[in-house]
């Protein structure tokens, strides 16, 4: 039967039968039953991943028609996704499917159901393998200014970083084909994830496409804004480090030498104009240049020897 609806042509009926809706949630009893009755007005299958809740999250969810997936304690939205991408990887019937479209929602409804459509068709033209819903390819939505500061600066890191460039790097709302259902697999702490998915995205050559989305800012935030954005950064830090070693170590490593070397331009000056030697600043000269080479070697050597790992892991694939 599936494979009958894969040969013919997508209609928005046939659509919603390929789609798949993933919602990770932590005590979203406020929200989740309106969200998940309005996700399946576009996805035939909507999945609810109980991270923990101590409310009444996994009931209603239920209740309101969502297979449910329950964690019995709180371990953050990448467990979350990880246990939803694996629900769904075990789901036979959905797995043959082609044309195959998971979507994921965040459970306080601040992302509107109605831009599921268009989320979906990257992926059912075969155009792309994620598809991120921005808030600022077209600004759609009345966004709070400090939202905008922190977004845009959140980007601007994960962009240099990851070498992949989106305008919405934090966005929650996001859709994915089964090539990358498939692929992909989180090891985030925190919330960090979405930044991830840009550097598993580069990893994994993964085709990736914005589509501007509406986004509800009606309640306030339920996280502190500075600790999301230092645990953000955090994230960004170590997953440049795991895989972009060479420009981890060094980039640093460069600016490190090229001061040393300013340094000991300094001291030469110093030695022909005064002919005495500054052994202070010869010293942090030394010292900032040996530093340098040994960040650049250390990211050089980081470098060969996890492509070296990857070779050996595609050899045996």
């Amino acid at each position: 039967m599936a494979a009958q609806e894969s040969k013919s042509p997508l209609t928005e009926k046939n659509m919603r039968a390929h789609r798949v809706v993933l919602i990770p949630a932590y005590n979203e009893e406020r929200f989740i039953g309106s969200l998940v009755i309005q996700a399946r007005q576009y996805a035939a299958t909507v999945i609810v991943v109980d991270d923990g809740s101590k409310d009444d999250t996994a009931r209603i969810a239920r209740e309101a028609g969502a297979e449910l997936v329950q964690h019995k304690a709180n371990h953050g939205k990448a467990s979350a996704l990880n246990s939803g991408f694996f629900y769904i990887r075990q789901k036979t019937k959905v797995m043959r499917d082609k044309h195959l479209a998971v979507i994921i929602l965040d459970g306080d409804s601040q992302h509107s159901c109605s831009d599921i459509p268009a989320m979906t068709a990257p992926i059912f033209a075969g155009e792309a393998d994620i598809v991120i819903g921005s808030r600022f390819l077209q600004v759609k939505s009345r966004i709070p200014r400090w939202r905008i500061f922190g977004q845009h600066a959140l980007t601007a890191v994960t962009n240099l970083s990851s070498g992949f460039n989106v305008t919405d790097s934090q966005s929650g709302f996001r859709s994915f084909s089964r090539q990358a259902l498939n692929a992909l697999d989180f090891e985030s702490e925190g919330f960090s994830v979405e930044s991830e998915m840009q550097f598993l995205a580069r990893e994994k050559q993964l085709r990736l496409v914005e589509v501007p989305i509406h986004a509800l800012y009606e309640e306030p935030a339920k996280r502190n804004p500075v600790r999301h954005g230092i645990d953000v950064l955090n994230g960004i830090l170590k997953f440049t480090g795991q895989y972009r070693p060479l420009m981890f170590f060094s980039v640093p490593g460069v600016t490190l030498l090229l001061v040393g070397v300013a340094w000991g331009v300094v001291v030469v000056n110093r030695f022909v104009v005064y002919g005495q030697l500054a052994v202070g600043y010869a010293l942090i000269c030394v010292l900032l240049s040996v530093l340098g080479m040994i960040l650049i070697s250390t990211g050089f050597m980081l470098h060969s020897v996890r492509s070296l790992l990857i070779d050996m892991l595609n050899k045996k694939n």
